[in-house]
């Protein structure tokens, strides 16, 4: 089995946990360097990250992962860490960071990483961090924060340094990890330092928790699939967004679907085209061909895409629905393209990873990578899509 490829996206806070050891509560502040130094406190941030950086290349010393290439900032941010492990990963740097940082500057890094395609977006600090990070990466971007800071607040953290390493062999290893929303908090350090713990919810973002995802019963049969399926497509209706234009491949899983979107006379082995204007799905094309699709898509403005597993072969893109063509997807978008399959499916794929063949090269090597798959209601999975070259 072909190792599995990774493409990180890297910043470093280097004044993460500084505050801790100062007695300041915290690390945002403007003053935190020059205290924390006059009270002989030095930063800890960049050992957690190696830490890190170590435990990865452990793991290809023991081929357990292939090449690992690092998006990230310049000098204390994360190039001169990264430069230690020069001989085994590849780096590029994206950002220009200053000497002395600020908050702006892990914002302004993590939207110029952002223009890159990567797989876990790793940050190293703490809540502020996690803050700065979501104000950038919203809830699509996979992210997982490496615990470095003062206030620990938020769910987006692995345990440990050793942690991270834990769950990209997990992914390496193309076990259910699970791709779950985890909420960023921050507490106001003011009323920290007054005895008064308050903290506040900023959003969400999507981690890679690490966990096997077992069956509800010991036993793998018809019915518990069908079941599962049933909460699938249930919650896939329920997440419906208005005014969107829904293009549906083709398979089993998606005719079941269309079934439960109320589309009478779903397509097996074809694509069906329909709208959703918030209150009722409406069926626009039955059994489309591609230039019927993309001619319809310039009517309206959103489009999403949804794409399920073809049992056994582990193909998303390219058998059966050929019709969703690399101009459809590049019209609707890459963030428009969704995968859904049962945990069944994924499971008898025995770790082998997914793949596409859209007849583009250039397409194909973009969806390389791990992708949020969703399986039931509320849950779903990352799992590797691997470019065949």
């Amino acid at each position: 089995m072909a190792l599995s490829n990774f493409t990180f996206g890297l910043v470093l806070n280097p004044l993460a946990g500084l505050g801790g050891p100062a007695g300041l509560k915290g690390s945002d502040a403007l003053t935190t360097k020059s205290v924390a130094a006059e009270r002989g406190v030095k930063a800890k941030a960049a050992d957690r990250l190696r830490a890190v950086l170590l435990g990865i290349k452990a793991l290809q010393e023991k081929s357990l992962i292939g090449s690992v290439k690092f998006v990230c900032a310049s000098g204390v941010m994360g190039e001169n860490l990264c430069s230690e492990f020069k001989e085994t990963f590849e780096i590029d740097v994206v950002y220009q960071a200053p000497d002395h940082t600020q908050a702006q500057d892990t914002r302004a890094a993590a939207e110029q990483i952002m223009k890159h395609s990567v797989d876990v977006l790793l940050f190293v600090g703490g809540d502020g961090t996690a803050r700065d990070i979501y104000s950038v990466v919203g809830e699509e971007q996979c992210v997982l924060g490496i615990p470095a800071g003062v206030k620990m607040h938020s769910g987006v953290f692995a345990v440990t340094p050793k942690a991270v390493v834990s769950v990209i062999e997990s992914m390496a290893n193309h076990r259910l990890v699970a791709a779950r929303m985890a909420e960023v908090r921050d507490i106001d350090e003011e009323a920290f330092a007054q005895g008064k713990v308050k903290t506040r919810h900023y959003g969400e973002m999507m981690i890679p928790d690490d966990q096997l995802l077992v069956q509800s019963v010991k036993c793998s049969g018809m019915l518990d699939d069908e079941l599962m399926l049933e909460e699938l497509c249930s919650f896939i209706y329920e997440e419906l967004e208005d005014d969107t234009l829904y293009i549906l491949g083709s398979g089993g899983t998606l005719k079941q679907l269309k079934h439960t979107l109320g589309i009478e006379e779903p397509t097996l082995l074809g694509v069906d085209v329909c709208f959703f204007d918030g209150q009722k799905v409406e069926l626009l094309l039955r059994d489309a061909h591609e230039q019927q699709i993309f001619d319809l898509m310039s009517q309206y403005p959103k489009a999403k895409i949804i794409l399920s597993i073809i049992g056994g072969q582990g193909i998303v893109l390219g058998r059966g629905n050929q019709q969703i063509s690399p101009r459809v997807i590049r019209q609707a978008g890459l963030a428009n393209l969704q995968f859904i399959s049962t945990q069944e499916k994924v499971r008898a794929l025995n770790g082998r990873a997914l793949h596409v063949d859209s007849g583009s090269d250039e397409l194909d090597k973009e969806l390389s990578g791990y992708h949020k798959i969703i399986c039931g209601y509320d849950d779903a999975i990352l799992y590797e899509i691997a470019y065949l070259n």
